[in-house]
């Protein structure tokens, strides 16, 4: 099952190298690529998607006190089914390999938006034993996946459920990127670091917006905004 989004030259391209770093840090499986920056295995339901994405941190992203290029990080989902979700059997992971990076937990209900800091990742690393490298999403660009655990595979096996690609000039400082309210488009929120360029997506003026719907619109600015003033904005 895909979800209907509108198709791009762009997003055909973004697509394309989606799959081609998943070609080989997943299994192979049926399925097909829908919009810019992601695509959906034909024999999952999408029912929770990665929503929004922030790979190079430049504040308190998590409010511990401390920058932390590791810490900081965020990775966001959204329910988009109608039934609340049991998180409980999905992972997170970037695409370097096949170890997640993060268990969830708890349940998300529809609608809402959900978010977890590469510190919850070093937590969750240290406490089963694993190296402590959070999310580690490359900055040059990276693949952002959602995965679910098998039921009876041992040692345990995983099926991807949803993924994004993030480009380079996505992954700077305190820009994130992410589906529109209506998912027809994947924007980039550049308020507090803006892009003048030209790639795709370009610069929309829009800031971050953790665990909240991605309502943006209007143009990038002429000037970077703090991050203090940006929460005060939109608090």
């Amino acid at each position: 099952m895909t979800i209907g989004v509108r198709q791009t030259a762009a997003g055909w391209v973004l697509a394309a190298v989606v799959l081609a770093l998943l070609a080989w840090a997943l299994p192979t499986q049926a399925g097909g690529q829908d919009g810019p920056g992601f695509t959906v295995p034909g024999d999952i339901d999408p029912w929770i998607i990665i929503n929004e994405v922030l790979a190079d941190p430049a504040s308190d992203w998590n409010k511990d006190g401390v920058v932390d290029a590791k810490g900081d990080e965020w990775i966001e989902l959204r329910n988009v089914s109608t039934m609340p979700l049991d998180l409980g059997t999905y992972f997170l992971r970037d695409g370097s390999g096949d170890t997640p990076d993060l268990q969830l937990s708890g349940t998300i209900d529809p609608d809402e938006h959900a978010i977890w800091f590469g510190s919850d990742s070093v937590a969750w690393q240290a406490a089963n034993g694993l190296s402590t490298t959070g999310f580690a999403l490359n900055n040059t660009g990276d693949v952002v996946q959602l995965v679910r655990s098998i039921p009876g595979t041992s040692p345990v096996q995983y099926e991807l459920v949803f993924a994004v690609a993030i480009s380079d000039h996505e992954a700077d400082d305190d820009r994130s990127s992410g589906f529109d309210w209506l998912r027809t488009s994947w924007q980039l929120f550049d308020a507090m670091f803006p892009y003048t360029g030209a790639l795709v997506p370009v610069g929309t003026g829009c800031a971050p917006s953790p665990t909240a719907p991605n309502q943006c619109g209007g143009n990038v600015p002429t000037e970077s905004a703090s991050f203090g003033t940006l929460k005060a904005t939109y608090r």
